[in-house]
């Protein structure tokens, strides 16, 4: 199939499983650096301790719980698709690993003392997803728990830097053009053509993003069972050692 079109990201995932780099599966091509820095502000925001029960939705390409490997008496990592557990569970035997959606955790009430989100509402297809989610979490974690959810971008930051989002190659091709210049849209006419002759793939994913400003964030997480413990604006790498600010994203420290 020359044009694969997909409308949610749990289709994308399945598809990033398979790619060669095992880093795809964090969202974050070619920023493998940038991946690491995020998780170790994490791990130091956790504090874990040898009595902790560490879980990690939407772990991605198990960068954090790699370096977490020691630090907890058990870790989890949650990922949406089998195929994303069997390629994680074939490159890192000693992990553990479950596939599972974030709005219905396969995990016993109470059984968490640490909780990682980070990156993953974002990709929810709906509010109310978001919610049961936000609920999973609260019912999995322990009285006085640590829950991260981090990177939760505060507006459409698709349409903010005008990704396209739609099924159509015709389309693509026109918003490539209008947006992007003549030498985007030769270059993707060049891989159409390869595509189409089954030499190369083009993915398109319709799916959207969830976004919500810090107060609604917060009494999402509030009316779900989570008590704000505090919240700041992202952190990450501009590509070279500089940290920098997100523009539009915001990590959350909560516990219940």
């Amino acid at each position: 199939m020359p044009v694969l079109r997909i409308n949610n990201y749990i289709d994308a995932y399945r598809q990033r499983a398979a790619c060669e780099d095992l880093h795809e599966l964090a969202a974050r091509p070619n920023k493998q650096a940038v991946t690491e820095f995020v998780n170790r502000r994490i791990l130091e925001a956790l504090e874990l301790t040898p009595d902790d029960v560490l879980v990690d939705i939407g772990c991605g390409d198990a960068s954090l719980l790699r370096m977490a490997q020691g630090r907890a008496s058990r870790s989890v990592g949650v990922v949406a698709t089998v195929e994303e557990k069997l390629r994680l569970e074939s490159s890192f035997p000693n992990l553990f690993f479950v596939a599972s959606v974030a709005q219905r955790l396969p995990m016993e009430s109470c059984s968490a003392s640490k909780v990682v989100c980070n990156t993953t509402l974002l990709y929810l297809p709906s509010e109310s997803d978001v919610l049961a989610a936000l609920r999973e979490m609260a019912r999995i974690a322990r009285p006085g728990s640590t829950i991260w959810v981090g990177e939760v971008p505060e507006i459409d930051e698709y349409a903010h830097h005008g990704i396209y989002r739609g099924n159509s190659m015709t389309a693509y091709l026109w918003h490539l053009l209008r947006h992007n210049g003549l030498r985007s849209f030769l270059g993707m006419v060049r891989l159409w053509l390869k595509a189409a002759t089954g030499s190369e793939q083009i993915v398109l994913n319709s799916a959207g993003m969830f976004y919500a400003e810090p107060a609604k964030m917060i009494s999402l997480a509030e009316s779900s069972g989570l008590r704000l413990e505090t919240y700041f604006r992202h952190k990450e790498l501009d590509g070279g050692s500089k940290v920098v600010k997100s523009e539009f994203r915001y990590d959350y420290i909560f516990t219940v």
